[in-house]
């Protein structure tokens, strides 16, 4: 397979494996009950995930395996900030999906030799760290920067 159509491979799975993990809005609050049983049928399709891997052999079962763990993680650390959401859980849930994301590029970048591999797994690099500081950005978005506080109490100085 030509390494350009691989990289273009990568990059595809990796937009749509980050979109697909993470949280599309931040929805409302759940209860108790709900949050027991989002997080038993997450954990049954880890399960599941895990199982159909074992059909597959070497790298390919590495990668599976890593997708499945990496997108059990993330649902997890999203449905946590989901249950008690606060800016720093989604933080957490973001950084929880770009490692995953990043986990899973090293594996298929491991496949491909020499300066595309190390072009590879530099690029996966860059692309955790540009999801951990967007996720850094839309959490002081979201608090309103270090001077919200201040503000707040109507201080002057």
């Amino acid at each position: 397979m030509n390494i350009k159509l691989q990289f273009a491979t990568l990059l595809a799975c990796l937009a749509l494996g980050a979109g697909g993990w993470a949280a599309p809005g931040k929805p409302q609050p759940m209860g108790k009950d709900a949050y027991e049983a989002e997080k038993a049928r997450i954990v049954a399709q880890s399960k599941r995930d895990r199982k159909a891997c074992d059909a597959l052999h070497g790298r390919r079962e590495d990668i599976c395996e890593a997708e499945a763990r990496g997108r059990a993680d993330a649902l997890l650390a999203e449905l946590e900030a989901r249950y008690q959401p606060s800016p720093d859980a989604w933080l957490k849930a973001k950084n929880v999906t770009a490692e995953a994301n990043y986990r899973v590029a090293k594996l298929k970048c491991g496949a491909l030799d020499g300066r595309a591999e190390n072009r590879c797994v530099r690029e996966a690099k860059a692309a955790r760290e540009a999801a951990v500081r967007q996720a850094k950005v839309e959490k002081v978005q979201e608090t309103g920067g270090p001077f919200a506080k201040r503000a707040g109490k109507g201080d002057d100085s």
